[in-house]
């Protein structure tokens, strides 16, 4: 899998742009503010159909306009591919694929799986239940088709519970067969996502393990954890259990949603116990356990997304991550850098051919450009 070239136009900082890949290794260079980051998450919505920083598209357009377009060439066993991403105000989001339409974006998600590290990862890994739902939910989906249409059926269906709590309280009245019914349709999917779950977990945390072993050199052991209620009920008790909870507070305080997952360093949380440096080689590890699972599972490189985060590593971080990029079983690897001179001093010793893009934004009406 292999981007070739990526036209934007009305994206965000950029009014158009194009660029040509022709290396393995891309390296975004360019100082703070001209719209390197920009670049990665217009890879993240070819892969994702979504920003990695926004859930509305509108932010997405540049000022003033009132549509965004990713244009793109992907090579894919030998066949050059290409991918369009549309995105209207006035429409709904468009994706085709060598002119056809994509009606669902589940059918497109899978298709060019993708790794994204940002600098700024490390906290939310430990703070946030949200970040770590959304990274598992992330990898699986990617990998499975059918645990994101069960995943997406259920979200639909848990905005739709909260709704009808919500209009229950306003209305001051209470359907409780109404309720079943929804709840009924939530267990369904919830089924599939605890199976799902529950099976690949455990070759994630082993990957996790072998990974973490590998940055560190430590004999540390790291582990993961699922912690959920369905691991000993199932959703239609644990909605029974919470129904006047949920309707005094219209919203559903119980249920798949609510999963969490713990990482561990030696059986001991990492938030509690682990260094800075060790949430860091921990958050790395699991960022390439990703890769790992998803080049297992579908049979194909992801893209490697790194965002300026050789500010937040040390010299022994930086020098796995050379080491990794450097691999032959490795796909295209893209990475940000306000430090140039860096940059070239760092992948120097990689011994593979780098392709240097200064990203800058101009200021003319063609917005910026990149430049090999």
């Amino acid at each position: 899998m292999f981007l070739k070239s990526l036209l934007l136009t009305n994206f965000k900082s950029y009014t158009q742009a194009s660029f040509q890949f022709d290396q393995r290794l891309v390296a975004l260079v360019g100082k703070n503010g001209s719209g390197k980051t920009n670049v990665l998450d217009a890879l993240h919505h070819l892969s994702l159909a979504r920003s990695a920083f926004h859930k509305q598209d509108l932010l997405n357009i540049t000022h003033e306009a009132d549509f965004y377009r990713l244009d793109a060439q992907i090579e894919i066993e030998s066949k050059v591919n290409r991918l369009e991403l549309v995105y209207n105000q006035a429409d709904k989001k468009k994706i085709l694929w060598n002119k056809s339409s994509i009606d669902r974006i589940t059918d497109h998600i899978g298709r060019l799986p993708l790794v994204l590290i940002l600098p700024d990862e490390p906290y939310l890994m430990n703070e946030s239940s949200e970040w770590r739902r959304n990274f598992f939910d992330s990898t699986l989906s990617q990998a499975f088709n059918g645990y994101l249409t069960a995943l997406h059926l259920y979200k639909r269906l848990l905005n739709q519970r909260n709704a009808t709590l919500k209009y229950f309280h306003e209305h001051r009245k209470t359907d409780l067969d109404l309720l079943e019914t929804i709840d009924s349709q939530m267990h369904l999917q919830a089924e599939i996502l605890h199976r799902i779950r529950n099976d690949y977990l455990p070759d994630l945390a082993n990957l996790v393990a072998t990974e973490y072993q590998w940055i560190s050199d430590q004999s540390e052991q790291a582990g993961l954890e699922r912690k959920t209620e369905m691991e000993t009920e199932d959703h239609l008790t644990i909605f029974r259990r919470n129904i006047q909870h949920d309707l005094e507070n219209q919203r559903t305080n119980g249920g798949i949603h609510k999963d969490d997952y713990q990482f561990l360093l030696d059986e001991k949380p990492i938030k509690k116990l682990g260094s800075q440096g060790q949430q860091k080689t921990y958050l790395l590890a699991l960022k390439l356990a990703q890769y790992r699972f998803l080049q297992k599972q579908l049979g194909r490189n992801p893209w490697l997304l790194m965002d300026d985060i050789f500010d937040k590593l040390d010299d022994t971080r930086i020098q796995k991550l050379v080491e990794l990029v450097s691999q032959p079983t490795m796909g295209q690897v893209f990475i940000t850098d306000a430090r140039p001179e860096r940059s070239k001093d760092l992948l120097s010793a990689s011994g593979d051919l780098v392709q240097w893009i200064s990203v800058r934004n101009s200021g003319s009406p063609f917005g910026a450009r990149g430049l090999a």
